[in-house]
């Protein structure tokens, strides 16, 4: 290492932490992961750590750099279908719907189930009327799915810190199992989250 000029940067900035990044059978730990960089970079990772594993065996080492600040710009909103299979959102968007219908109709008295209804404006402004109002309910709904669906992930990966924290201090087979049944449930909402994005269209 000291001959390529390699760090251990976790090492470098947790001299004296005591952390695994691989769990095996029979509940075996060691920190066989690394991550290593040359000198030359050192000076820019702001940070470093062992992150908690949940998709495999092995977790993952994590280096924040930082080289200089640019600003992403905003991407082209694109409905999610995956919103589709959602019966809530299906109930609000009939919602959504009826509202516009009702705010632009000539006359409410009208059943448009079974008469040509007629509204103030053009169909063509009804019909971007009733997109924007249903992309304001996708973006809405989506936002609320992603948050609480980060917040279940944050709660099981905490649970699942202070799991590692007791298998540190003690090697138990029930403190594992439960380790892995939190694992089960973020690799889940991990695939939910995959699904939806690739479902969009």
């Amino acid at each position: 290492m000291h001959e390529l000029d390699l760090l251990d940067i976790w090492r470098q900035q947790h001299p004296f932490d005591n952390r695994y990044s691989w769990r095996g059978p029979n509940h075996k730990q060691s920190r066989l992961d690394y991550f290593m960089i040359t000198s030359d970079i050192e000076a820019f990772v702001v940070s470093s750590d062992i992150g908690i594993s949940y998709r495999s065996d092995h977790s993952p080492v994590l280096i924040n750099l930082r080289f200089s600040s640019q600003l992403r710009e905003k991407g082209t909103w694109k409905f999610n279908n995956s919103l589709l299979r959602e019966t809530e959102f299906i109930d609000k968007v009939k919602g959504d719907i009826k509202t516009v219908i009702e705010e632009y109709e000539s006359d409410p008295s009208m059943d448009i189930e079974t008469e040509d209804k007629q509204f103030n404006i053009s169909y063509q402004l009804l019909w971007d009327m009733i997109k924007m109002k249903v992309r304001g309910s996708a973006i809405s709904f989506s936002s609320f799915q992603k948050k609480e669906g980060n917040k279940k992930e944050k709660e099981l990966l905490y649970k699942i810190s202070l799991l590692d924290e007791k298998l540190l201090e003690n090697n138990l087979p029930s403190v594992y199992q439960e380790r892995e049944g939190n694992r089960t449930r973020i690799k889940n909402i991990e695939g939910k989250k995959c699904k939806r994005d690739n479902n969009k269209s």
